[in-house]
């Protein structure tokens, strides 16, 4: 199945009925629209992100469902019923519709006759290969609904690469790449040119805080006399999870800030207009939001070489600011290659800025979202 075909214009339902990524079906939906595809939304109220869900209820041909089904807003014994009645609505009115598009599963293996009954429409799109933290090598909801899907639809080559790897590569004849695009903090905000890149003052992270995310590596920065010879703040934003409290304590001792919120967009637009190269020391990642966020806001990045992490570094000859390890050191390397190659950076986070533009992302994984792809 090849991509960037171009077949009349159909009615797609995208479904993320729990709100999990509402900034990705934001700008796929408009990339769709800008396809000529009508488009119909399944998701959640939600608290957070909710503009995503008001630009998309104000987008011309486009048409939000929703229920009260994300726990930010509801207990999962009404969470549940409401996720049912959402997938009920979208069986009732499932002729209009020549593609489905499944962004995640709630209710996991209790869905499975659904998708069935669909499966000549769906288009499951796979953002993991397995959820993160879990343990095995396979997960068995995500087996087999792609075994029912028609198509499969991965952010990232990586999470490709890795499905089949764990999966099998029966799957691949009926995949498409679709490369993850820009995620701006609100509706509206235009892309951020990237300036030049000066000595920077701070090293920042910022997303949630979890134990694959690698946070530990600021205890290192921390304890580095040619860290603090340098002079850098070391920083650390993002809602934490509870296991990592004392890791957290570890880090506050050492002298590293550690803001430990959700940070709403004016907050985020203040600290990405900092002089501050962003750190995302991950352990393990499929493709990372904060990633694109930080993209689309015209931010220099420094990668642990973690899933499409280290992909995403090498296909725009970011290399340089790739870790070779974990380790102060081998960030200062990636601070002084910075430094010395400030234009090439520069001009190669434009182009990977240009490229993950959502038009662009979405010519490359069109054909599967045509009518009777």
């Amino acid at each position: 199945m090849g991509g960037g075909g171009a077949g009349a214009p159909g009615h797609i339902a995208v479904v993320d009925g729990g709100s999990f990524v509402l900034p990705y079906v934001h700008g796929l939906v408009l990339a769709l629209r800008g396809r000529g595809h009508r488009v119909t939304v399944y998701a959640s109220r939600t608290r957070y992100n909710a503009a995503f869900l008001d630009a998309l209820r104000t987008a011309e041909g486009v048409e939000v469902v929703e229920a009260g089904v994300s726990r930010s807003v509801a207990p999962r014994w009404r969470g549940v019923p409401a996720y049912v009645a959402l997938l009920f609505t979208l069986w009732r009115r499932r002729r209009t519709y020549s593609v489905i598009n499944l962004q995640f599963s709630v209710l996991g293996a209790l869905e499975l006759p659904l998708w069935w009954l669909l499966r000549r429409r769906l288009v499951y799109t796979v953002h993991n290969a397995v959820p993160h933290g879990h343990a095995g090598e396979r997960h068995g909801p995500t087996g087999w609904i792609a075994g029912l899907a028609r198509t499969l639809v991965f952010p990232s080559r990586y999470t490709r690469n890795d499905f089949m790897r764990r999966y099998g590569e029966r799957f691949a004849a009926r995949s498409q790449v679709l490369p993850h695009g820009l995620l701006p903090l609100a509706p509206g905000d235009a892309p951020v040119p990237y300036p030049p890149c000066p000595a920077p003052t701070a090293l920042v992270y910022w997303s949630t805080v979890k134990p694959y995310k690698g946070i530990e590596l600021f205890a290192a920065l921390a304890r580095s006399p040619e860290v603090r010879a340098e002079g850098l703040a070391l920083e650390v934003h993002g809602a934490w999870a509870p296991e990592l409290a004392g890791l957290k304590s570890e880090l506050m001792s050492l002298g590293v800030r550690v803001n430990d919120a959700y940070l709403d967009a004016p907050a985020l637009r203040q600290l990405f207009a900092r002089n501050a190269v962003f750190l995302l020391p991950y352990r393990g990642a499929s493709q990372s939001g904060a990633l694109y966020t930080l993209l689309h806001h015209g931010c220099t990045m420094v990668c642990a070489d973690a899933g499409d992490l280290g992909s995403f570094m090498r296909r725009f000859g970011l290399t340089g600011l790739l870790l070779s390890e974990r380790s102060a050191a081998a960030v200062l390397t990636c601070l002084d290659y910075l430094q010395q190659h400030t234009a090439t950076v520069q001009r190669a986070f434009a182009a990977a800025q240009a490229q993950n533009q959502w038009d662009v992302a979405l010519a490359a994984a069109a054909a599967a979202y045509e009518p009777g792809a």
